[in-house]
């Protein structure tokens, strides 16, 4: 059975993350077309309307526990799949300046749906336009692109490939001082990960400073930066 309205912002404030009415709404809007779509093509595994509020959403937003995510960051998310934590994160976070690389034509045409449909409710609403940008583009790509190279305070990864294997097209998107963020489930050795990239990550100018951890939501954040910053834990 659909979550209504109350339900979800009471659930979202639970975990320290209140919503406007607004928002409220547009998170129901992007429940509803996500599993509509998701009949015809594969978006996503979870179908649980339980499931995607704490999985997709909440998940999405999770990391805003432990980084200072500010109005007018350029945000990057590569192989953002249905807008997981990108669209959410802009949901949000509406003074964010976001980016979604997607490789899959048919998810970017529904994260192209999705940015219309939320555009189309904040023109009734009278809110600000929900302002993305979207690109149907291999990650490795991007990376070359001189528009990309060095343009974002955060990039967001949050699918399973392995930092050293993400490496070479994360960092080179960094800024100066930017960071890169990686997601990744609580029950990986993040240890063994981070040894298995330290190299790679020494070649492209990039050292780990932070692993953040949620046990809330089973949740590790692998918190990557430019430059030589010592590691710590929290």
């Amino acid at each position: 059975m659909a979550r209504n309205g109350q339900n979800l912002k009471e659930t979202f404030n639970h975990y320290g993350f209140p919503l406007t009415e607004h928002q409220v709404a547009q998170f129901n809007l992007f429940r509803t077309e996500l599993l509509r779509w998701n009949e015809h093509i594969n978006l996503t595994a979870i179908t649980d309307d339980d499931e995607i509020v704490h999985k997709h959403f909440l998940d999405s937003l999770s990391v805003l526990k432990h980084i200072s995510l500010g109005s007018g960051d350029s945000v990057i998310d590569i192989g953002t799949g249905a807008g997981f934590p990108g669209i959410v994160l802009k949901i949000y976070m509406p003074d964010i300046r976001l980016t979604l690389i997607e490789s899959s034509k048919k998810k970017v045409s529904f994260l192209k749906f999705i940015v219309a449909q939320l555009n189309r409710h904040q023109r009734v609403n009278g809110h600000q336009r929900v302002d993305v940008e979207i690109f149907a583009e291999r990650a490795e790509v991007c990376a070359q692109q001189q528009k990309h190279i060095g343009a974002y305070d955060w990039v967001f990864t949050r699918y399973v490939a392995a930092i050293r294997d993400s490496a070479a097209y994360c960092i080179p998107l960094l800024k100066p001082t930017g960071k890169w963020v990686a997601y990744k489930s609580g029950d990986e050795t993040i240890e063994n990960e981070i040894n298995n990239s330290s190299a790679c990550l020494e070649a492209l100018g990039g050292i780990v400073a932070t692993v953040l951890k949620n046990p809330k939501f089973d949740r590790n954040y692998i918190v990557i930066h430019r430059g030589n910053l010592r590691m710590r834990t929290s």
